[in-house]
């Protein structure tokens, strides 16, 4: 728009650029890069070793058909009498909605056991035989069966520019039903639903905090900058501990002492 506030003219060959450069839908990858290991060994074990890391790290995300782009809502709270006459809104809590997949499904149908089997296992707490009548579901805990991160990356045929979403503690929540039929026969897909505590956007480097897992040792994610400024007892060993320990009773002599009370100072 110009300045006097009338539309600009532009030509054709300035502005064909514009819409000539536009993205496409086709070009994407799925991975998830850091599944617990609870739950690959599950997968693997009731998979008759068909489902092996191979398969999860590498052919899962390419048979991934139709992927979507999280949403993001925000939760709001009305406010009137600020301004007469005027509603206010503010946003107080932030929305992730669940996320579709659609996957292609092999001949060996893999694909549907892994994602069966990991659902399987969420509710698998109970540990009880599943041919037994009285079976009851007992869900595992949460760090046990959630995806650290599954990686979810846009890019165009040139690999140039490209978005990448990171989704946090994902897991599959539904499975849609999937139909068969002696019609004219079709790929079979299925498409799953995950759920997710929240989504990064952007380039996400993460560090693997399942790596220590089996040694019992768990990693500390807090520097030591960070708790030697603020005195945060995370990570501290034995010895300093102790010496703070120390430091504390002799604060508090010298507290009983400068109040001229034997066992402190008496308020009435």
């Amino acid at each position: 728009m110009s300045r006097d506030g009338s539309p600009r003219l532009r030509r054709t060959s300035d502005i064909l650029p514009l819409f000539t450069k536009v993205a496409t839908t086709s070009h994407y990858e799925l991975s998830f890069p850091a599944l617990p290991w609870q739950l690959l060994n599950y997968i693997k074990m009731n998979s008759n070793d068909l489902i092996d890391n191979s398969f999860v790290f590498r052919d899962l995300g390419l048979l991934c058909k139709n992927a979507q782009l999280p949403g993001t809502a925000y939760a709001t709270a009305q406010i009137n009498g600020n301004y007469m006459g005027i509603n206010q809104k503010y946003a107080h809590t932030r929305i992730y909605t669940d996320s579709a997949f659609t996957f292609i499904v092999d001949d060996d149908y893999r694909v549907i056991k892994f994602f069966e089997l990991w659902q399987e296992f969420i509710s698998s707490g109970s540990d009880s035989n599943r041919s037994r009548k009285a079976f009851y579901h007992r869900m595992k805990f949460p760090a046990e069966y959630k995806c650290d991160t599954m990686r979810l990356q846009k890019f165009d045929k040139n690999h140039g520019a490209s978005v990448e979403y990171t989704f946090l503690s994902a897991f599959p929540v539904n499975i849609t039903p999937v139909s068969v039929s002696y019609d004219q026969t079709q790929i079979l897909e299925i498409s799953v639903s995950f759920a997710y505590d929240r989504y990064f956007f952007g380039n996400l480097r993460r560090q693997d905090t399942r790596s220590n897992q089996n040694s019992g040792m768990a990693t500390n994610p807090y520097p030591k900058d960070f708790l030697d400024h603020a005195g945060n007892a995370v990570g501290m060993d034995k010895t300093t501990k102790i010496k703070n320990v120390e430091v504390d009773k002799k604060r508090d002599q010298n507290n009983d002492a400068t109040s001229g009370f034997p066992d402190g100072p008496y308020i009435a």
